[in-house]
């Protein structure tokens, strides 16, 4: 067998892998997300963007922390 297709097939697999343990932690993270969103009074597509390689989880972070919130902010008895 050629090394040089062995090498292909091999990295090929990984890339498939990869993107598959993305898909899944971003599925897992988008269900929570959309609820906090749709909490904090914004759109709870807000969360797709955990599907942005390396950089989307920063986005929604930093929009649910350093924005106001349309719902504004919980009450002291409610937290």
């Amino acid at each position: 067998m050629d090394p040089v297709a062995w090498l292909l097939g091999l990295g090929s697999l990984l890339v498939f892998g990869i993107i598959v343990v993305h898909l899944l932690a971003a599925l897992v993270l988008i269900i929570p997300t959309w609820r906090i969103c749709t909490r904090a009074g914004f759109s709870g597509a807000l969360s797709l963007f955990h599907l942005v390689p390396l950089i989307g989880p920063f986005i929604v972070m930093g929009v649910l922390a350093f924005t106001d919130w349309p719902n504004g902010e919980a009450p002291p008895g409610k937290r």
